[in-house]
């Protein structure tokens, strides 16, 4: 990849973080210069890092202060992109920062109309893994929405009576 070319997202998409600093370096920039820039589209730098399955970009820009509750074009925020990777290494981890962090599970996205929380419980329950499900429990601990329909009908606890574990049921019964 030429650095010199390349934007910052695809210097994130195809690159690693030792590129991202040598770009951000070579444009005599610094990291607060360029942390919060958003695509055409809305989609942060973050957010980009998560669509990539680049956890360890995302945890340098968490810890050098990116923007959260950052949402898209599409009405996605960062649960909504880092949802289909969930079951990677090392994205649980982010996630986990990320709800720290106070990023809404209850934002819809405009598509279909789910919910960040919708969107994370169906991807964790493709292909289950103990690391998803501890995370699906702790978003429930907080009490989200469970009822808010999508578009065609379907919320978090329509999913979770159906296909949930049985730790994820009984913190049904407590929202």
């Amino acid at each position: 990849m030429d650095l010199i070319k390349a934007d910052y997202n695809t210097v994130i998409k195809f690159g690693n973080k030792e590129d991202l600093l040598s770009k951000i370096e070579m444009e005599n920039k610094t990291i607060s210069d360029i942390i919060n820039i958003p695509d055409k589209n809305g989609v942060s730098l973050l957010e980009k890092a998560l669509i990539s399955r680049k956890f360890e970009i995302a945890q340098f820009l968490l810890d050098c202060g990116a923007e959260v509750n950052i949402v898209s074009i599409e009405g996605c925020n960062e649960f909504h992109y880092i949802a289909a990777n969930i079951n990677s290494v090392g994205a649980v981890d982010v996630a986990y920062e990320l709800l720290d962090k106070g990023v809404d599970l209850s934002k819809k996205e405009k598509k279909f109309g789910n919910t960040a929380l919708f969107t994370l419980c169906q991807e964790v329950l493709k292909r289950r893994s103990t690391e998803g499900i501890k995370f699906i429990c702790k978003c429930l601990q907080s009490k989200p929405n469970v009822d808010e329909n999508n578009k065609l009908g379907y919320n978090v606890r329509k999913i979770l009576e159906e296909r949930g574990t049985d730790e994820m049921k009984n913190l049904l019964e407590e929202i």
